[in-house]
């Protein structure tokens, strides 16, 4: 497996372990595995007590000497309990350090954590990224090497990189839903972080509950809108698509309606790509993760262009492509020839070329066919960042 598949494989279980914090050791397992190393460790540490809130690791050590690791961290150099002696404590998130910027070797032969105490456990190195740095907490993720496996090199520090906005995102999805097991609705907490707008219906049809994604998207009053508590349709033939499936949604078991789709396209006044709307129930005694117990279907909105936004940046993220080679590879991905694209984008054929040789060099793929499957298996479920930000509209 390539080191790029294997990085997808990563951030596939750094995001779930953001859903659900038992799925870390797994992430943490793998993140040792593509960097290269004998453990990797999550820690959360309370900057004002000085002490851990979350210690979590998957390595090679037992649970004791774990546990006797995060005891003697405290005297580290490169942990932030000693605000004089530490490195990383007044670094920003995204931040990425290693030994050699805090100590020379020679330092570390004088240093009692380096001499002394990781030789019990057969470790020397590091490379760690800052998550979180905030007056009141520091979150650190470090992958820990042998003196075999020596200073970690340009390779290793690249995959931290590419690694470390996909953590700080699952890090602080845990975060969330942690504290809105304590305020609110658990469902209604995720459902905020879709790219699709998500409205939660009584069997009357008012809305309870609506997402950023889809107050936004009514906000703009291209193709339906939110009046008072209801969805309005701006074209007589959705609205009795909407009624019609409605109605086949809450009566889900009767064999009369299960065959009817519940999905359909609702046109935009601007021409723009249609949305797709899906219209699910929500099934009796399932419904404890929100505060709405009364909420019965959950209608989703597909905005293509928002999608896009979303896949372009998760692009540039992964492989560090430019806008515009993220642009062409999701051109590809739909089918589109480079003629055609040349002719959309008015440019060269040249320029494309160029464009598409960086692509393959960045992402290791040597056709355009092994390329469009590698981009077709990203998924992108999330929005990558805190606030909604508006779509940007492709010319066509």
């Amino acid at each position: 497996m390539s080191d790029t598949d294997r990085l997808l494989e990563t951030i596939e279980a750094v995001y779930a372990s953001g859903v659900d914090d038992s799925c870390w050791p797994q992430a943490l397992k793998l993140t040792t595995s593509l960097i290269g190393g004998v453990g990797t460790f999550l820690e959360v540490v309370d900057k004002p007590a000085r002490q851990y809130n979350v210690f979590c690791t998957a390595s090679t050590l037992t649970d004791t000497r774990a546990r006797s690791f995060e005891h003697f961290a405290k005297l580290a150099p490169r942990m932030p309990f000693n605000p004089r002696r530490s490195f990383s404590f007044s670094k920003r998130a995204g931040h990425l350090s290693w030994d050699h910027q805090i100590l020379d070797e020679a330092g570390m032969r004088r240093d009692s954590f380096y001499s002394e105490f990781l030789p019990q456990f057969g470790l020397r190195y590091f490379l760690g990224a800052v998550l979180e740095q905030t007056s009141e907490k520091f979150t650190f993720v470090t992958v820990q090497r042998t003196h075999k496996q020596g200073h970690v090199e340009k390779r290793e520090i690249g995959l931290m990189q590419r690694l470390c906005p996909h953590f700080q995102r699952a890090h602080d999805m845990t975060t969330r839903l942690k504290v809105a097991g304590e305020t609110r609705g658990l469902l209604e907490d995720t459902l905020d972080w879709l790219t699709d707008g998500v409205a939660l219906l009584r069997a009357d049809g008012d809305i309870v509950y609506a997402n950023d994604t889809m107050r936004a998207l009514a906000k703009r009053g291209d193709g339906f809108r939110i009046v008072g508590r209801v969805i309005e349709f701006a074209e007589p033939g959705a609205r009795r698509q909407f009624d019609a499936t409605f109605g086949a949604v809450e009566r889900r078991g009767d064999a009369s309606c299960d065959a009817r789709p519940t999905d359909f396209p609702v046109a935009r006044n601007d021409g723009s790509p249609a949305y797709i709307v899906s219209m699910r129930p929500l099934l009796s005694g399932h419904t404890r993760g929100t505060q709405h117990p009364q909420a019965s279907i959950m209608v989703l909105v597909r905005d293509p262009l928002l999608r896009n936004a979303a896949a372009s940046q998760i692009l540039q993220d992964l492989f560090t492509l430019t806008k515009a080679e993220a642009h062409l590879a999701q051109a590809l991905c739909t089918g589109m020839t480079t003629g055609a694209y040349a002719t959309e984008r008015c440019v060269s054929l040249n320029t494309v070329y160029s464009h598409l040789k960086r692509i393959r060099e960045k992402t290791g793929c040597k056709s355009v066919p092994e390329l469009i499957l590698k981009f077709s298996e990203l998924n992108v479920p999330l929005r990558l960042k805190g606030p909604l930000e508006s779509a940007q509209r492709t010319p066509h």
